[in-house]
C-alpha cells in the first residue's frame, strides 16, 4: 500500500484574516486546489496531497475575538463533513476560553467528528507554557493543563507553535512534555526560521519520546539535523498553508532528505515517505 501524503498544519476561513497578515479568505476549495496541484513527488508525476489537518484561521481566534468556540470552527465542520476523505479536523484552542462546555464540545469534535488534533498558540493568545519554577507557572498549570488533560482522555496529539520571543520559545514545551509523558506533541515549524530555535526543539526531542517536531518554514539544513538527531520517525510534513505554499514546501523537504550529500542526506525512499505522511497516519492512527 503506497504510503500517504499528509499535511500536518492548514488553515481555511470564509472570512478575511488581517490580524496574522494572510488577508483574503482562504476556502476549503482553495485548499483543496493547493494539495491537488500538479507536482512530482519522488518521481512519481501528478502526486497530490492526500490528506491535510485543516485549523481555523488563527486571526479567528485572538484575545480580541467576537467569535465564540462554537463559531470559530464551524466552518472547518463544515469542511470536514464535506470533504471527509480529504481533511482532518484540527481544533485551535484558545486556552483563557476553556470551560466545562468547550470541554464537552471538544470531546463532540473528536468522538462524533473525527476532529483528530489540537493546536496551541502561546504567542497569539499571549500566556506561558508551564515551566518548573513554581512562581512563573502556577497559572499557566491551571489554564492549560485541563487541556493536555483532554488531549490524553481523547488520545489526540497537541501542536504547539514555537519559534517567536517571549512565549514561544521552543525549550518551554521540555516540562509540559515531561509532566505529561503519554501525550504526544508537534513543535511546530520546526522551532521556526532561526537555527538557535531548531537546535532547542531538537534538545526537547532528545529528552521526550513523545515529542514530534513539524518542518513548515524550515531551513533544509536544519530538516537534515532533525532527522540525524531523532531519526525520521518523528518528524512530519507540514506546509502551513496559507501563508506557505504546499508544493514548495513538500519539494523543500524532498530536496533535503534525498539529494546526496552535502546538500542533502541521500535519506531512503521508504523514511523519506514516513516523513511525508506515513509518521503522520500512524499518529493520528488513520
Amino acid at each position: 500500500m503506497t504510503i500517504p501524503i499528509i499535511d500536518c498544519v492548514t488553515h481555511i476561513g470564509r472570512e478575511e484574516d488581517h490580524v496574522v497578515g494572510w488577508g483574503p479568505r482562504f476556502l476549503a476549495e482553495d485548499l483543496l486546489a493547493q494539495m491537488d496541484a500538479p507536482r512530482t513527488v519522488l518521481g512519481e508525476a501528478n502526486r497530490r496531497i492526500d490528506k491535510a489537518v485543516v485549523f481555523p484561521a488563527l486571526g479567528l481566534t485572538v484575545p480580541t475575538s467576537t467569535l465564540s468556540f462554537d463559531d470559530q470552527h464551524s466552518y472547518v465542520l463544515e469542511s470536514v463533513q464535506k470533504y471527509p476523505d480529504r481533511f482532518i479536523g484540527g481544533i485551535v484552542m484558545h486556552a483563557r476560553l476553556w470551560d466545562d462546555q468547550v470541554h464537552a464540545t471538544i470531546r463532540s469534535m473528536v468522538q462524533d467528528h473525527g476532529f483528530n488534533m489540537m493546536y496551541i498558540h502561546p504567542s497569539l493568545h499571549k500566556y506561558w507554557l508551564p515551566i518548573a519554577t513554581p512562581s512563573e507557572s502556577e497559572s499557566s498549570k491551571q489554564m492549560l493543563y485541563p487541556l493536555f488533560e483532554t488531549a490524553r482522555e481523547l488520545s489526540i496529539p497537541i501542536y504547539i507553535h514555537t519559534g517567536d520571543q517571549p512565549y514561544a520559545l521552543p525549550s518551554t514545551v521540555d516540562f509540559i512534555a515531561g509532566e505529561f509523558s503519554d501525550v504526544k506533541m508537534i513543535i511546530g515549524h520546526l522551532g521556526t526560521q532561526g537555527e538557535m530555535f531548531t537546535i532547542e526543539a531538537l534538545l526537547v526531542l532528545s529528552r521526550h519520546d513523545n515529542v514530534f517536531i513539524e518542518s513548515s518554514f524550515a531551513m533544509p539544513h536544519m530538516l537534515i539535523e532533525a532527522v540525524h538527531t531523532v531519526g525520521a520517525e518523528r518528524v512530519l510534513f507540514g506546509s502551513n498553508c496559507p501563508p506557505l505554499e504546499p508544493t514548495h514546501q513538500l519539494l523543500n523537504v524532498e530536496e533535503a532528505l534525498t539529494l546526496d550529500p552535502p546538500v542533502g542526506m541521500s535519506l531512503s525512499y521508504e523514511d523519506t515517505r514516513k516523513v511525508m505522511g506515513g509518521n503522520l497516519a500512524k499518529l493520528l492512527n488513520l
